[in-house]
Protein backbone atom coordinates (compact mmCIF):
# COMPACT_ATOMS: atom_id res chain seq x y z
CA UNK A 1 0.00 0.00 0.00
CA UNK A 2 1.02 3.67 -0.70
CA UNK A 3 0.95 6.56 1.80
CA UNK A 4 -2.51 7.34 0.29
CA UNK A 5 -4.22 4.46 0.20
CA UNK A 6 -7.80 5.57 0.33
CA UNK A 7 -8.96 2.31 2.04
CA UNK A 8 -7.73 -0.71 4.67
CA UNK A 9 -9.87 -3.12 6.76
CA UNK A 10 -8.56 -1.74 9.91
CA UNK A 11 -6.59 1.00 10.77
CA UNK A 12 -4.06 0.70 13.57
CA UNK A 13 -2.71 3.29 15.72
CA UNK A 14 0.87 2.56 17.31
CA UNK A 15 3.11 0.02 16.14
CA UNK A 16 4.54 -1.36 19.25
CA UNK A 17 4.24 -4.36 20.45
CA UNK A 18 0.48 -4.98 20.95
CA UNK A 19 -0.32 -2.45 17.59
CA UNK A 20 2.15 -4.91 15.68
CA UNK A 21 0.84 -8.11 17.23
CA UNK A 22 -2.64 -7.13 16.29
CA UNK A 23 -1.38 -6.90 12.51
CA UNK A 24 0.22 -9.97 12.83
CA UNK A 25 -2.41 -12.01 14.17
CA UNK A 26 -4.73 -10.42 11.58
CA UNK A 27 -2.43 -11.14 8.59
CA UNK A 28 -2.52 -14.77 10.10
CA UNK A 29 -6.13 -14.87 9.38
CA UNK A 30 -5.41 -12.82 5.66
CA UNK A 31 -6.88 -9.35 6.37
CA UNK A 32 -5.19 -6.08 5.70
CA UNK A 33 -4.02 -3.27 8.08
CA UNK A 34 -2.38 0.15 8.26
CA UNK A 35 -0.08 0.65 10.92
CA UNK A 36 0.37 4.64 11.99
CA UNK A 37 3.49 5.30 14.29
CA UNK A 38 4.07 8.52 15.55
CA UNK A 39 8.04 7.98 16.39
CA UNK A 40 10.22 7.96 12.97
CA UNK A 41 12.06 5.24 13.62
CA UNK A 42 11.19 1.71 15.75
CA UNK A 43 12.26 1.82 19.57
CA UNK A 44 15.21 0.78 19.90
CA UNK A 45 15.05 0.63 24.10
CA UNK A 46 14.53 -3.03 26.08
CA UNK A 47 12.01 -1.69 27.93
CA UNK A 48 9.81 -5.26 28.65
CA UNK A 49 11.51 -8.18 28.30
CA UNK A 50 9.77 -11.21 29.41
CA UNK A 51 7.26 -13.16 27.46
CA UNK A 52 5.12 -15.19 29.66
CA UNK A 53 3.86 -18.87 28.62
CA UNK A 54 -0.03 -17.81 27.49
CA UNK A 55 1.94 -14.80 25.23
CA UNK A 56 3.60 -17.36 23.22
CA UNK A 57 1.36 -20.26 23.11
CA UNK A 58 -0.11 -17.12 20.63
CA UNK A 59 2.81 -16.93 19.06
CA UNK A 60 3.04 -20.45 18.34
CA UNK A 61 -0.45 -20.53 17.25
CA UNK A 62 0.45 -17.49 14.68
CA UNK A 63 3.70 -19.70 13.51
CA UNK A 64 6.08 -16.95 14.92
CA UNK A 65 7.08 -18.88 17.92
CA UNK A 66 10.50 -21.00 16.61
CA UNK A 67 11.94 -17.02 15.59
CA UNK A 68 11.37 -16.02 18.94
CA UNK A 69 12.67 -19.07 20.56
CA UNK A 70 15.79 -18.36 18.66
CA UNK A 71 16.50 -15.10 19.51
CA UNK A 72 15.91 -14.97 23.23
CA UNK A 73 16.81 -17.05 26.20
CA UNK A 74 13.35 -19.84 27.53
CA UNK A 75 13.90 -20.29 31.25
CA UNK A 76 12.61 -23.55 32.17
CA UNK A 77 13.91 -23.44 36.29
CA UNK A 78 15.11 -20.34 37.12
CA UNK A 79 17.28 -20.05 40.07
CA UNK A 80 16.85 -16.75 42.21
CA UNK A 81 20.63 -15.92 43.46
CA UNK A 82 21.72 -13.53 46.16
CA UNK A 83 24.80 -11.58 45.20
CA UNK A 84 27.91 -13.09 47.06
CA UNK A 85 25.89 -16.22 47.99
CA UNK A 86 27.75 -19.76 46.52
CA UNK A 87 24.04 -20.86 46.16
CA UNK A 88 20.81 -19.98 45.29
CA UNK A 89 18.05 -18.83 47.48
CA UNK A 90 15.29 -20.84 45.54
CA UNK A 91 14.10 -22.17 42.06
CA UNK A 92 11.17 -21.85 40.35
CA UNK A 93 9.76 -24.70 38.06
CA UNK A 94 7.98 -24.41 35.12
CA UNK A 95 7.82 -28.16 34.45
CA UNK A 96 4.70 -28.59 36.66
CA UNK A 97 3.16 -26.22 33.82
CA UNK A 98 3.91 -29.43 30.95
CA UNK A 99 0.33 -31.02 31.18
CA UNK A 100 -1.06 -27.60 31.01
CA UNK A 101 1.03 -25.82 27.79
CA UNK A 102 3.45 -26.63 24.91
CA UNK A 103 5.50 -24.06 25.97
CA UNK A 104 6.55 -24.46 30.00
CA UNK A 105 8.16 -21.47 30.70
CA UNK A 106 9.51 -17.83 30.54
CA UNK A 107 10.76 -15.91 27.36
CA UNK A 108 13.50 -13.17 28.24
CA UNK A 109 13.96 -11.00 25.43
CA UNK A 110 14.21 -7.29 24.81
CA UNK A 111 10.68 -5.31 23.99
CA UNK A 112 12.96 -4.16 20.47
CA UNK A 113 13.54 -7.47 19.58
CA UNK A 114 10.10 -8.83 20.03
CA UNK A 115 8.77 -5.39 17.79
CA UNK A 116 11.52 -6.22 15.34
CA UNK A 117 10.64 -10.12 15.44
CA UNK A 118 5.95 -9.15 14.70
CA UNK A 119 7.42 -6.60 11.93
CA UNK A 120 9.54 -9.54 10.53
CA UNK A 121 6.56 -11.24 10.24
CA UNK A 122 4.41 -8.92 8.67
CA UNK A 123 6.84 -7.77 5.82
CA UNK A 124 6.78 -11.64 5.25
CA UNK A 125 3.00 -11.60 4.97
CA UNK A 126 2.73 -8.52 3.01
CA UNK A 127 -0.46 -7.75 4.32
CA UNK A 128 0.34 -4.71 6.58
CA UNK A 129 1.52 -1.58 5.49
CA UNK A 130 3.96 0.03 8.72
CA UNK A 131 4.05 3.79 8.27
CA UNK A 132 6.34 5.61 11.25
CA UNK A 133 6.38 9.01 11.48
CA UNK A 134 2.60 8.98 10.36
CA UNK A 135 0.53 10.08 13.70
CA UNK A 136 -3.29 9.92 14.08
CA UNK A 137 -4.58 13.55 14.86
CA UNK A 138 -8.51 12.90 14.92
CA UNK A 139 -11.22 10.46 13.09
CA UNK A 140 -14.50 10.18 12.24
CA UNK A 141 -17.05 7.24 12.48
CA UNK A 142 -20.59 6.28 10.57
CA UNK A 143 -21.66 2.81 10.25
CA UNK A 144 -19.83 2.07 7.60
CA UNK A 145 -16.56 2.56 8.63
CA UNK A 146 -13.84 5.10 9.99
CA UNK A 147 -12.33 8.52 8.66
CA UNK A 148 -8.89 9.10 10.12
CA UNK A 149 -7.01 11.62 9.65
CA UNK A 150 -2.60 11.13 9.52
CA UNK A 151 -0.15 13.80 9.82
CA UNK A 152 3.42 13.48 8.48
CA UNK A 153 6.57 14.35 9.88
CA UNK A 154 7.31 14.66 6.32
CA UNK A 155 5.03 15.52 3.89
CA UNK A 156 1.13 16.22 3.83
CA UNK A 157 -1.29 15.08 6.27
CA UNK A 158 -3.90 12.83 4.37
CA UNK A 159 -6.81 10.97 5.39
CA UNK A 160 -7.55 6.84 5.40
CA UNK A 161 -10.92 5.20 5.28
CA UNK A 162 -11.20 1.89 7.25
CA UNK A 163 -13.82 -0.26 8.69
CA UNK A 164 -12.33 -0.25 12.07
CA UNK A 165 -9.84 1.61 13.96
CA UNK A 166 -7.80 0.36 16.76
CA UNK A 167 -5.37 2.38 18.91
CA UNK A 168 -2.90 1.13 20.38
CA UNK A 169 -1.02 3.97 20.86
CA UNK A 170 0.09 4.03 24.53
CA UNK A 171 -0.86 5.23 27.64
CA UNK A 172 -1.21 9.11 26.05
CA UNK A 173 -3.19 7.49 23.47
CA UNK A 174 -4.74 9.61 21.50
CA UNK A 175 -7.59 7.50 20.11
CA UNK A 176 -8.04 7.12 23.67
CA UNK A 177 -8.01 10.74 24.44
CA UNK A 178 -10.54 11.70 21.22
CA UNK A 179 -12.95 9.55 22.62
CA UNK A 180 -12.72 11.27 26.28
CA UNK A 181 -11.49 8.71 28.59
CA UNK A 182 -9.54 8.84 31.25
CA UNK A 183 -7.15 6.10 32.38
CA UNK A 184 -8.61 5.67 35.97
CA UNK A 185 -7.40 4.30 38.85
CA UNK A 186 -4.32 4.37 41.25
CA UNK A 187 -0.44 5.86 41.23
CA UNK A 188 1.67 4.01 43.86
CA UNK A 189 3.62 5.91 46.29
CA UNK A 190 7.60 4.72 44.60
CA UNK A 191 9.39 4.92 40.84
CA UNK A 192 11.28 2.40 39.41
CA UNK A 193 14.85 2.87 37.31
CA UNK A 194 15.48 0.42 34.95
CA UNK A 195 18.36 0.25 33.23
CA UNK A 196 20.53 -1.62 30.72
CA UNK A 197 24.41 -2.26 31.64
CA UNK A 198 26.89 -3.93 29.94
CA UNK A 199 29.34 -5.79 31.53
CA UNK A 200 32.69 -6.58 29.61
CA UNK A 201 34.67 -9.02 32.06
CA UNK A 202 33.85 -12.66 33.50
CA UNK A 203 30.68 -11.06 35.44
CA UNK A 204 28.78 -11.80 32.42
CA UNK A 205 28.47 -15.61 33.56
CA UNK A 206 26.94 -14.77 36.92
CA UNK A 207 23.92 -16.79 37.35
CA UNK A 208 20.84 -14.86 36.94
CA UNK A 209 18.20 -13.43 38.07
CA UNK A 210 20.04 -12.29 40.67
CA UNK A 211 19.04 -10.12 44.20
CA UNK A 212 21.11 -7.33 46.47
CA UNK A 213 20.56 -6.10 49.46
CA UNK A 214 20.78 -2.36 49.09
CA UNK A 215 19.18 -0.74 52.29
CA UNK A 216 15.70 0.00 52.00
CA UNK A 217 14.86 -0.40 48.26
CA UNK A 218 14.40 -3.54 45.93
CA UNK A 219 17.46 -4.12 43.28
CA UNK A 220 17.85 -7.32 40.94
CA UNK A 221 19.08 -7.83 37.39
CA UNK A 222 18.39 -10.51 34.83
CA UNK A 223 20.58 -11.05 31.51
CA UNK A 224 18.04 -10.08 28.75
CA UNK A 225 20.96 -10.64 26.41
CA UNK A 226 24.13 -12.66 25.93
CA UNK A 227 26.32 -9.25 27.34
CA UNK A 228 23.27 -6.95 28.56
CA UNK A 229 22.05 -6.98 31.64
CA UNK A 230 18.97 -5.43 33.02
CA UNK A 231 18.82 -3.59 35.95
CA UNK A 232 15.85 -2.47 38.06
CA UNK A 233 15.84 -0.79 41.41
CA UNK A 234 12.88 1.41 43.49
CA UNK A 235 13.86 4.29 43.91
CA UNK A 236 14.45 6.68 47.53
CA UNK A 237 11.51 9.37 47.52
CA UNK A 238 14.17 11.81 48.62
CA UNK A 239 16.20 11.17 45.00
CA UNK A 240 15.28 12.78 41.95
CA UNK A 241 15.32 11.31 38.69
CA UNK A 242 18.32 13.24 37.27
CA UNK A 243 20.48 11.54 40.26
CA UNK A 244 18.59 8.05 40.14
CA UNK A 245 19.59 7.35 36.09
CA UNK A 246 23.51 9.62 37.28
CA UNK A 247 26.52 7.80 36.41
CA UNK A 248 27.27 7.21 40.26
CA UNK A 249 24.13 6.08 41.43
CA UNK A 250 23.90 3.28 38.42
CA UNK A 251 27.95 2.41 39.15
CA UNK A 252 26.85 1.88 43.07
CA UNK A 253 23.76 -0.80 41.66
CA UNK A 254 26.07 -2.44 39.57
CA UNK A 255 28.78 -2.77 42.31
CA UNK A 256 26.45 -4.41 44.64
CA UNK A 257 25.04 -6.62 42.17
CA UNK A 258 27.61 -7.86 40.37
CA UNK A 259 30.84 -6.60 42.33
CA UNK A 260 33.55 -3.90 41.46
CA UNK A 261 34.58 -3.53 37.42
CA UNK A 262 33.74 -1.46 34.51
CA UNK A 263 30.59 -1.13 32.84
CA UNK A 264 28.55 0.47 30.11
CA UNK A 265 25.56 2.13 30.74
CA UNK A 266 23.72 1.68 27.48
CA UNK A 267 19.77 3.00 28.76
CA UNK A 268 18.29 4.02 31.59
CA UNK A 269 15.20 5.60 32.86
CA UNK A 270 12.75 6.03 35.86
CA UNK A 271 9.37 4.81 35.60
CA UNK A 272 6.31 5.84 37.96
CA UNK A 273 4.15 2.63 38.72
CA UNK A 274 0.47 2.74 37.80
CA UNK A 275 -2.53 0.62 37.82
CA UNK A 276 -5.16 2.29 36.00
CA UNK A 277 -8.06 1.59 33.14
CA UNK A 278 -10.27 2.66 30.90
CA UNK A 279 -13.96 2.89 31.73
CA UNK A 280 -14.35 1.42 27.53
CA UNK A 281 -12.55 -0.27 25.45
CA UNK A 282 -14.96 0.17 22.74
CA UNK A 283 -17.41 2.75 20.86
CA UNK A 284 -18.57 1.83 17.97
CA UNK A 285 -15.97 0.57 14.88
CA UNK A 286 -13.09 1.90 17.17
CA UNK A 287 -11.27 0.01 19.72
CA UNK A 288 -8.57 0.37 22.89
CA UNK A 289 -5.74 -2.02 23.13
CA UNK A 290 -2.65 -2.61 25.15
CA UNK A 291 -1.52 0.31 27.15
CA UNK A 292 -4.11 3.01 25.49
CA UNK A 293 -6.62 0.81 27.77
CA UNK A 294 -4.93 -0.80 30.67
CA UNK A 295 -1.39 -0.07 32.67
CA UNK A 296 -0.27 -1.98 35.13
CA UNK A 297 2.41 -2.15 37.51
CA UNK A 298 5.68 -4.17 35.84
CA UNK A 299 5.34 -6.34 39.06
CA UNK A 300 4.89 -9.99 37.59
CA UNK A 301 5.87 -9.01 33.52
CA UNK A 302 2.00 -8.83 32.91
CA UNK A 303 1.78 -5.70 31.04
CA UNK A 304 2.85 -6.08 27.32
CA UNK A 305 1.83 -9.50 27.79
CA UNK A 306 -1.95 -8.71 28.29
CA UNK A 307 -2.32 -5.82 25.92
CA UNK A 308 -0.63 -8.73 23.34
CA UNK A 309 -3.23 -11.07 24.63
CA UNK A 310 -6.23 -8.07 24.27
CA UNK A 311 -4.85 -8.15 20.28
CA UNK A 312 -5.00 -12.31 20.50
CA UNK A 313 -8.94 -11.75 21.46
CA UNK A 314 -9.96 -9.13 19.22
CA UNK A 315 -8.14 -10.19 15.91
CA UNK A 316 -10.22 -13.46 15.19
CA UNK A 317 -12.91 -11.09 15.87
CA UNK A 318 -12.08 -8.63 13.33
CA UNK A 319 -11.89 -11.29 11.12
CA UNK A 320 -14.92 -12.44 11.14
CA UNK A 321 -16.81 -9.15 11.48
CA UNK A 322 -15.52 -8.07 8.31
CA UNK A 323 -16.17 -11.39 6.92
CA UNK A 324 -20.11 -11.46 6.95
CA UNK A 325 -20.26 -12.74 11.11
CA UNK A 326 -22.95 -10.65 13.68
CA UNK A 327 -20.50 -7.75 14.21
CA UNK A 328 -22.43 -6.77 17.17
CA UNK A 329 -21.58 -9.38 19.43
CA UNK A 330 -18.61 -9.96 18.08
CA UNK A 331 -17.21 -6.76 18.72
CA UNK A 332 -19.18 -6.00 21.99
CA UNK A 333 -17.67 -9.32 23.36
CA UNK A 334 -13.90 -7.61 23.63
CA UNK A 335 -14.92 -5.22 26.07
CA UNK A 336 -16.83 -7.62 27.93
CA UNK A 337 -14.11 -10.41 28.48
CA UNK A 338 -11.01 -8.32 28.22
CA UNK A 339 -12.13 -5.63 30.77
CA UNK A 340 -13.01 -7.70 33.49
CA UNK A 341 -9.68 -9.77 32.54
CA UNK A 342 -7.92 -7.25 33.19
CA UNK A 343 -9.42 -5.50 36.52
CA UNK A 344 -9.88 -9.12 38.40
CA UNK A 345 -6.85 -10.88 37.15
CA UNK A 346 -3.93 -8.64 35.64
CA UNK A 347 -4.58 -5.43 37.89
CA UNK A 348 -5.25 -7.96 41.39
CA UNK A 349 -1.94 -10.07 40.79
CA UNK A 350 -0.06 -6.94 39.66
CA UNK A 351 -1.30 -4.79 42.43
CA UNK A 352 -0.62 -7.99 45.26
CA UNK A 353 3.50 -8.36 44.14
CA UNK A 354 3.76 -4.71 44.02
CA UNK A 355 2.40 -4.12 47.57
CA UNK A 356 4.50 -7.49 48.90
CA UNK A 357 7.54 -6.90 47.05
CA UNK A 358 8.35 -3.06 45.76
CA UNK A 359 6.42 -0.81 48.61
CA UNK A 360 7.20 -1.71 52.11
CA UNK A 361 9.98 -1.69 53.87
CA UNK A 362 12.92 -4.29 54.02
CA UNK A 363 12.13 -5.91 57.05
CA UNK A 364 8.76 -6.82 55.49
CA UNK A 365 9.74 -7.77 52.28
CA UNK A 366 12.63 -9.80 53.89
CA UNK A 367 9.86 -11.82 55.82
CA UNK A 368 7.60 -12.26 52.76
CA UNK A 369 10.55 -13.42 50.61
CA UNK A 370 11.00 -16.20 53.13
CA UNK A 371 7.36 -17.25 53.01
CA UNK A 372 7.76 -16.79 48.80
CA UNK A 373 10.58 -19.56 49.29
CA UNK A 374 8.85 -21.62 51.12
CA UNK A 375 5.75 -21.74 48.50
CA UNK A 376 7.75 -22.15 45.56
CA UNK A 377 9.50 -25.09 46.77
CA UNK A 378 5.85 -27.05 47.02
CA UNK A 379 5.23 -28.63 43.93
CA UNK A 380 1.80 -28.87 44.88
CA UNK A 381 1.30 -25.46 45.34
CA UNK A 382 3.12 -23.88 42.34
CA UNK A 383 0.58 -26.31 39.99
CA UNK A 384 -1.64 -23.76 41.75
CA UNK A 385 0.00 -20.36 41.68
CA UNK A 386 2.15 -20.69 38.00
CA UNK A 387 -0.73 -20.56 36.20
CA UNK A 388 -1.86 -17.24 37.30
CA UNK A 389 1.53 -15.86 36.82
CA UNK A 390 1.99 -17.82 33.43
CA UNK A 391 -1.39 -16.15 32.60
CA UNK A 392 -2.92 -19.40 31.74
CA UNK A 393 -5.79 -18.76 34.43
CA UNK A 394 -7.75 -16.11 32.80
CA UNK A 395 -11.31 -16.93 32.12
CA UNK A 396 -14.30 -14.56 30.60
CA UNK A 397 -17.42 -15.17 33.00
CA UNK A 398 -19.53 -12.55 30.61
CA UNK A 399 -19.51 -12.59 27.30
CA UNK A 400 -22.25 -12.23 24.47
CA UNK A 401 -20.51 -15.20 22.35
CA UNK A 402 -20.50 -17.44 25.44
CA UNK A 403 -23.32 -19.98 26.28
CA UNK A 404 -23.96 -23.36 27.56
CA UNK A 405 -22.83 -25.13 30.82
CA UNK A 406 -19.34 -26.87 31.80
CA UNK A 407 -16.42 -26.78 34.54
CA UNK A 408 -14.25 -24.88 30.99
CA UNK A 409 -16.55 -22.58 29.88
CA UNK A 410 -15.04 -19.05 29.29
CA UNK A 411 -11.46 -20.48 30.08
CA UNK A 412 -8.74 -21.08 28.51
CA UNK A 413 -8.74 -24.88 26.88
CA UNK A 414 -6.95 -26.71 28.68
CA UNK A 415 -4.37 -27.94 26.26
CA UNK A 416 -2.54 -31.61 26.06
CA UNK A 417 -1.05 -34.15 23.70
CA UNK A 418 -2.81 -35.85 20.92
CA UNK A 419 -1.78 -38.37 18.55
CA UNK A 420 -3.40 -39.01 15.40
CA UNK A 421 -4.14 -42.55 13.75
CA UNK A 422 -1.80 -41.80 11.64
CA UNK A 423 1.20 -41.33 14.03
CA UNK A 424 1.46 -37.55 14.14
CA UNK A 425 1.86 -35.72 17.49
CA UNK A 426 -0.06 -32.65 17.85
CA UNK A 427 -1.42 -30.17 20.69
CA UNK A 428 -5.02 -29.66 21.55
CA UNK A 429 -4.78 -26.01 21.28
CA UNK A 430 -2.51 -26.77 17.79
CA UNK A 431 -6.17 -27.53 16.50
CA UNK A 432 -7.10 -23.88 16.28
CA UNK A 433 -4.63 -22.59 14.84
CA UNK A 434 -6.96 -20.50 12.44
CA UNK A 435 -10.00 -21.70 12.95
CA UNK A 436 -12.46 -23.02 15.53
CA UNK A 437 -12.95 -26.42 16.77
CA UNK A 438 -15.62 -28.77 18.00
CA UNK A 439 -14.49 -30.84 20.45
CA UNK A 440 -16.12 -34.67 20.64
CA UNK A 441 -15.20 -36.81 23.71
CA UNK A 442 -14.95 -40.24 24.74
CA UNK A 443 -18.03 -41.53 22.22
CA UNK A 444 -19.01 -38.40 20.85
CA UNK A 445 -22.25 -40.32 20.24
CA UNK A 446 -25.00 -37.50 20.61
CA UNK A 447 -28.63 -38.06 21.19
CA UNK A 448 -29.70 -38.92 17.83
CA UNK A 449 -26.31 -37.75 15.80
CA UNK A 450 -23.30 -39.67 14.43
CA UNK A 451 -20.16 -38.19 13.95
CA UNK A 452 -21.43 -37.68 10.22
CA UNK A 453 -24.43 -35.39 11.03
CA UNK A 454 -22.44 -33.43 13.65
CA UNK A 455 -19.91 -32.40 10.59
CA UNK A 456 -23.16 -31.96 8.00
CA UNK A 457 -23.78 -28.99 11.08
CA UNK A 458 -20.16 -27.87 11.05
CA UNK A 459 -19.78 -27.21 7.01
CA UNK A 460 -23.02 -24.87 7.31
CA UNK A 461 -19.91 -22.73 9.95
CA UNK A 462 -17.43 -20.97 8.17
CA UNK A 463 -13.86 -21.81 9.75
CA UNK A 464 -15.10 -25.20 12.18
CA UNK A 465 -13.71 -28.36 12.28
CA UNK A 466 -15.05 -31.19 14.06
CA UNK A 467 -12.69 -33.55 16.30
CA UNK A 468 -13.38 -36.75 18.04
CA UNK A 469 -11.12 -36.99 20.82
CA UNK A 470 -11.18 -40.68 22.21
CA UNK A 471 -8.76 -42.98 25.21
CA UNK A 472 -6.19 -44.53 24.33
CA UNK A 473 -7.48 -48.01 23.47
CA UNK A 474 -11.04 -46.91 22.05
CA UNK A 475 -13.40 -50.08 21.56
CA UNK A 476 -13.84 -49.03 17.94
CA UNK A 477 -12.06 -46.05 16.11
CA UNK A 478 -11.98 -44.07 13.06
CA UNK A 479 -9.12 -42.96 10.68
CA UNK A 480 -9.87 -39.20 11.97
CA UNK A 481 -9.82 -39.70 15.73
CA UNK A 482 -7.50 -38.12 17.27
CA UNK A 483 -5.93 -39.84 20.29
CA UNK A 484 -5.31 -38.49 24.13
CA UNK A 485 -2.52 -40.72 24.23
CA UNK A 486 -1.30 -39.82 28.03
CA UNK A 487 -4.81 -39.69 29.25
CA UNK A 488 -3.47 -35.92 30.16
CA UNK A 489 -6.41 -34.46 28.70
CA UNK A 490 -9.16 -36.69 29.77
CA UNK A 491 -7.98 -36.04 33.70
CA UNK A 492 -8.02 -31.92 33.05
CA UNK A 493 -11.52 -32.37 30.96
CA UNK A 494 -13.28 -35.09 32.72
CA UNK A 495 -15.64 -35.77 30.07
CA UNK A 496 -18.77 -37.39 30.90
CA UNK A 497 -20.79 -39.01 28.54
CA UNK A 498 -20.79 -37.29 24.84
CA UNK A 499 -19.47 -34.04 26.03
CA UNK A 500 -18.57 -31.41 23.08
CA UNK A 501 -17.17 -27.91 23.53
CA UNK A 502 -16.34 -25.55 21.01
CA UNK A 503 -13.02 -24.24 21.21
CA UNK A 504 -12.77 -20.35 19.72
CA UNK A 505 -9.48 -19.33 17.30
CA UNK A 506 -8.15 -17.69 20.52
CA UNK A 507 -8.00 -21.04 22.44
CA UNK A 508 -11.17 -20.38 24.66
CA UNK A 509 -14.38 -22.63 25.27
CA UNK A 510 -17.19 -20.73 23.83
CA UNK A 511 -19.53 -23.14 24.72
CA UNK A 512 -20.24 -26.67 25.82
CA UNK A 513 -22.73 -29.22 27.41
CA UNK A 514 -23.18 -33.24 27.69
CA UNK A 515 -25.25 -34.98 25.64
CA UNK A 516 -26.89 -31.77 23.95
CA UNK A 517 -29.77 -31.34 21.60
CA UNK A 518 -29.33 -31.39 18.28
CA UNK A 519 -30.66 -27.12 18.50
CA UNK A 520 -28.48 -26.53 21.38
CA UNK A 521 -25.64 -27.35 19.84
CA UNK A 522 -26.46 -26.04 16.43
CA UNK A 523 -27.30 -22.32 18.65
CA UNK A 524 -24.51 -22.75 21.10
CA UNK A 525 -21.41 -23.15 18.14
CA UNK A 526 -22.92 -20.13 15.79
CA UNK A 527 -23.30 -17.85 18.95
CA UNK A 528 -20.33 -18.88 20.04
CA UNK A 529 -18.48 -17.70 16.58
CA UNK A 530 -21.06 -14.79 15.99
CA UNK A 531 -22.59 -16.47 13.19
CA UNK A 532 -26.32 -15.64 12.24
CA UNK A 533 -28.70 -17.44 13.73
Amino acid sequence: MSPDTPSAPVVIAGAGPVGLALAVGLAHHGIESVVLEDDESPSAHSKAPGLLCRTLEIFRAWGVLDRFMEEGFFVTRPHIWMAGEETPRATIDFSVLADLTAVPGVLILPQNRTEGLLRERLTRSGLSDVRFGHRVVRFDQDGSGVSVRVERKAGSAYELRGHYLVGCDGAHSTVRETLGWPLEGTTYPTRLVLADVQLPDQRNDLPWPRLAGDDQQVLAAIRIEPRLWRVIATVDRRMSDEAATGAPEIARKVDRLFGPGSFECVWANVFRIHCRTSPHFRLGRVLLAGDAAHINSPAGGQGMNSGIQDAHNLAWKLDRALRGGVSEPLLASYEAERRPAILTSVDRYTDLLTRAFLLPPRAVRSSLARLARAVVSQPFVMRRLVPRAVMLDTRYRSSPLISGRGRWLGARAPDGPLRARDGRDVRLLDLTRRDAALLLFDDGRLPGWDVSQVQQLASDVPGLGVCRIVPPSPADGDSGDLVDATGSLARMWQPGAALAALVRPDGYVGWMAERPSREELRTGVRRALGVAA
